[in-house]
Formats: C-alpha cells, sequence, structure tokens
C-alpha cells in the first residue's frame, strides 16, 4: 500500500498520527500542561499536515479539470465541502468575537481536513490505471490493461476485471454531468 502513496500523503499520515498522540499526551495525560516544545511542534505538526491537506485538495481540483476524477455524490463530498468552507468561517468568527476553540481542538482541525479529503469517494482514470474509492478501504486500483469490458444496466455500470473483482458504480451516487463524463470515459475502454 504504502509503495502506490505519494510522498506528500506518507507525510501527512506520520505528521497526523504524531500529532494526534502529543496532543493526547499533553491534553489527556498531562492535563493540559504544555510547554514552549510541545507547543511548538504541535504546531509544526498541525501545519504540515494544514500543508499536506493543501496538496490533496490541489490534487483533486487538477485531476478533476484534467478529466481524470469523477467525485461521488455521498455523505463524503458534502463533509469535505461543508468543512472547506465553514472552517474559514469559524476562525473569522473566532477573530472578531474572541470566543474561539481550545488549542488541542485546534491543532487537530488539519488532521480533520486531511483525513477528510483522503476518504472522498472518487473514481480515478487516467492513462495508466482506474482507481475506484467506493468504501472506507483501500481503493481497488486496476492497470487499464485488466479491463475486461464495462457493462451498463439499469443502475449503473459493472466494470469487469481480469484479476480481481468487478467494479460496480452506482447511477446514484454521481452528479449528472460527472455520470455522462465517466461513462464517455470508460466507453473508450
Amino acid at each position: 500500500m504504502l509503495k502506490k502513496m505519494p510522498p506528500y500523503q506518507i507525510i501527512g499520515w506520520a505528521a497526523s498520527l504524531i500529532l494526534v498522540a502529543l496532543v493526547f499526551y499533553y491534553f489527556q495525560l498531562r492535563g493540559g500542561a504544555v510547554g514552549g516544545f510541545g507547543l511548538g511542534l504541535m504546531g509544526v505538526l498541525s501545519c504540515t499536515v494544514l500543508l499536506m491537506f493543501a496538496l490533496e485538495v490541489y490534487q483533486l481540483v487538477s485531476g478533476y479539470q484534467r478529466g481524470e476524477l469523477f467525485p461521488m455524490r455521498n455523505a463524503t463530498f458534502f463533509v469535505v465541502c461543508f468543512s472547506v468552507v465553514a472552517l474559514p468561517v469559524l476562525g473569522v468568527y473566532g477573530a472578531v468575537t474572541g470566543q474561539t476553540l481550545p488549542v488541542s481542538t485546534l491543532v487537530l482541525i488539519p488532521v480533520f481536513l486531511f483525513m477528510a479529503a483522503r476518504n472522498l469517494f472518487r473514481v480515478t482514470i487516467n492513462s495508466v490505471a482506474l482507481e475506484a474509492k467506493t468504501g472506507f478501504r483501500a481503493p481497488t486500483y486496476v492497470p487499464l490493461f485488466d479491463v475486461q469490458r464495462v457493462e451498463e444496466n439499469e443502475t449503473g455500470l459493472v466494470i469487469r476485471t481480469a484479476s480481481g473483482p468487478d467494479i460496480r458504480l452506482l447511477r446514484a451516487f454521481f452528479f449528472g454531468s460527472v455520470w455522462n463524463r465517466l461513462r464517455e470515459r470508460l466507453g473508450r475502454l
């Protein structure tokens, strides 16, 4: 699994795990007694995870613009969209009113954003492979030469592969224009 992950995702996962462990240590085990080094380390890790989130969003947006990314319309899509809009609004509200979240929560916001963006359900088709993330498990990765045929039925598409399980994509989980582009792209395989 780590062989297929780009370095920014590995850095994001590692920084997230370390950050969660530090927040647990300082705010649960030590009762909030955070020294300058601990707070600085948590701040650097939080900024690192925020940067990895920004890179993930950039990859998603550029993949969509190239016509390789087909996002699914479900709870993960709307949570990511809402979070990207709501969290800056929450920051502005806190700056204006002085009512901010506790430090332990603030440093973990980038972890939430990074995890939400990583778990966005989607289908990605580039010139080499098809990758379908249709659940919270790891995405199904299929090289294009392994795709045997694509069948369409009244509920969606079934992608038959030479090795591995079939991939079922339901029309109800895609926006209309995204579904049409996906059908067209899969029809060319």
